[in-house]
């Protein structure tokens, strides 16, 4: 069990522990991973708007409408609708990225983390019998060789309290007894809180690139990619 003590702020709720998955937690963590990615639709909506070819789309039908018709109010109607759409096309998008996720990983998470004798784990942070947050770490299906760190999340509620740092670390802590040497993760650009924990505990960010879909590519979406080579947590 953490008692990571220091803080009044802390204080009370610093009484939890850091566990290997079970069964019984399969519907929390689907769940805290449904909603950790769908915390960063407004960020990305606004990162669609910010977009040169979208803000000279929205201009040039406000000028086409009030020239059609005369009326602000109409080209204000008009703007807004289009900006609604876009916004229910990014939360289309993300709703389409959740789905995938919990199709694959986290469809069957024993399978894909807990076999016996294998060099991947999932691991859960439990507070008072509640699942608050989850890491896991398997096999790199874009690096062969290397280990990937996966489904790093924590109830927002929680966050700020060093539940993600114990829960990467009880992953390298892993990884590191098993002799793997190299540890990746993939985030996007929007996570800018997450950066900063993979900066402090020792990953570097070695690439960024656009996300390799239509949409991401409309809207300039980046992932980075860090990695971790020695496999000991920073402090």
């Amino acid at each position: 069990m953490n008692n990571s003590s220091g803080s009044p702020l802390k204080a009370f709720i610093m009484w939890y522990r850091i566990r290997e998955y079970r069964d019984a937690d399969y519907s929390a963590v689907r769940m805290i991973y449904t909603s950790g990615f769908r915390e960063h639709v407004g960020t990305v909506y606004l990162l669609a708007l910010k977009q040169p070819w979208i803000q000279a789309m929205l201009c040039g039908l406000c000028l086409l409408i009030y020239f059609l018709t005369g009326s602000i109010l109409t080209v204000i109607l008009c703007v807004g609708g289009v900006m609604l759409a876009i916004r229910m096309a990014v939360q289309y998008i993300f709703e389409q990225g959740i789905q995938l996720g919990l199709r694959e990983d986290l469809l069957d998470i024993r399978n894909s983390y807990m076999q016996p004798g294998s060099r991947s784990c999932f691991w859960v942070a439990e507070l008072k019998g509640s699942i608050v947050g989850t890491v896991g770490i398997l096999p790199c299906v874009e690096e062969p060789g290397a280990w990937e760190l996966k489904r790093i999340s924590v109830k927002k509620e929680f966050r700020g309290r060093g539940l993600a740092k114990d829960l990467c670390k009880s992953a390298l802590e892993f990884v590191a007894r098993h002799n793997v040497k190299r540890v990746v993760l993939f985030t996007s650009m929007v996570q800018t809180d997450a950066h900063k924990l993979y900066d402090r505990i020792g990953f570097k960010k070695e690439e960024e690139f656009v996300w390799p879909s239509l949409p991401a590519r409309l809207i300039n979406f980046m992932v980075f990619k860090y990695a971790h080579r020695n496999g000991v947590m920073s402090c």
